[in-house]
């Protein structure tokens, strides 16, 4: 029998856990909503958003199963966190994979530079498998980050993709000057009739965007390929994150410290970033869809800035919390595909298809 001192401890405990996890909901629920610039040392909790649901969720049932008020108090939480729930985590009963002729469907992929940035031998490269892979879902539009190749002939690579898989046109930027034979950028192929492209690019920042503007059933459609700035942890940083506590003390503060610099610097560029972004949408003429790897997730001040105006097609037709990241931090939704009002989604999938630390996504879109 549980003596009374210890149902005193556990209980104790348990309420400690549930006030410390319950304010930390709330703080992550306001974080989306504050300027990475203004308040900095909290944006790193949009990050673990997922888990700490999950762990108020539990501590919810913990109280209604012991008819506790204090459950209401977690409710009162989750329901200031319902957008963000939304967002996040998704129920969908009817999602139609079937393409008329007038849709569109669009595919974004971070193809981490086929895995050849880095290696000197082709039996490596992961082109061959996501070239078919790509054939077999059959986009009308591809947008690609990181894509790579390497020849004397710099642009011959990008015709070969865009021929294989039977695309009319591509845009490619690089996102610094190409050097050494090689590209690294973006690059959106398309089975339309391109007629205008440009890159978001602003002094002292790499290209971080590409827009091509698409004839598309007699009308013109403005395709955004985004690539927002990454964190730039290492493999040793994600090890120290999954696995700290067999670290020294001395070991934790530096690390602990290296990484959160990291996350500083990549929160306050990605947000002049999206400021940039938000400028040129605005002066868009046309209807929009925006697809890309936007390194930050549903629940940050990024993807609640650009996707004000914009339907997420996760939203729309997602089921469940769908990670698009494939790396050690598997529960990460951070590629979107983002369309106009204009649009309809009637289909969404997170192809578990595993070459790149991403998954691709695509969507069905249909013109209203």
């Amino acid at each position: 029998m549980i003596s009374k001192t210890k149902r005193n401890t556990v209980y104790s405990t348990i309420l400690l856990v549930s006030i410390i996890s319950a304010a930390t909901l709330l703080v992550a629920s306001f974080a989306g909503n504050i300027s990475p610039k203004l308040i900095t040392v909290i944006q790193p909790l949009t990050l673990v958003y997922p888990i700490i649901v999950i762990i108020n969720l539990g501590l919810l049932f913990y109280w209604i199963a012991v008819r506790s008020k204090i459950s209401w108090i977690i409710i009162i939480i989750l329901l200031i966190n319902s957008n963000d729930l939304l967002t996040s985590f998704q129920v969908t009963f009817f999602n139609s994979s079937k393409v008329v002729k007038e849709d569109i469907k669009l595919l974004s992929y971070n193809v981490k530079n086929f895995n050849e940035r880095d290696n000197n031998t082709s039996d490596r490269s992961s082109r061959p498998g996501i070239l078919r892979f790509l054939n077999d879902e059959d986009p009308d539009i591809i947008c690609t980050q990181e894509y790579h190749s390497k020849n004397t002939n710099l642009y011959e690579p990008l015709k070969q993709f865009r021929d294989t898989l039977g695309m009319q046109s591509y845009y490619y930027e690089s996102y610094f000057n190409p050097k050494h034979n090689q590209l690294l950028g973006l690059a959106t192929f398309s089975k339309y009739e391109a007629i205008n492209k440009g890159k978001l690019k602003f002094e002292g920042s790499r290209s971080f965007g590409i827009y091509t503007d698409l004839v598309v059933s007699n009308d013109t459609l403005r395709v955004f390929n985004i690539h927002l700035a990454s964190i730039k942890l290492t493999p040793a940083d994600l090890d120290f994150v999954i696995n700290a506590e067999s670290d020294n003390g001395n070991n934790i503060k530096n690390k602990t410290t290296d990484i959160y610099f990291k996350l500083r610097e990549a929160y306050l560029l990605r947000e002049m970033q999206v400021k940039y972004l938000i400028k040129v949408l605005e002066k868009t003429p046309y209807k929009v869809i925006m697809a890309g790897d936007f390194n930050d997730t549903p629940s940050s001040w990024v993807y609640k800035n650009v996707s004000k105006d914009l339907t997420d097609a996760f939203v729309a037709k997602g089921v469940g919390l769908s990670p698009t990241y494939a790396g050690p931090l598997p529960f990460l939704r951070i590629d979107y595909i983002l369309v106009d009002d204009g649009y309809d989604v009637t289909y969404y999938n997170r192809h578990k298809f595993e070459n790149s630390d991403h998954y691709p996504i695509s969507a069905i879109i249909k013109v209203l």
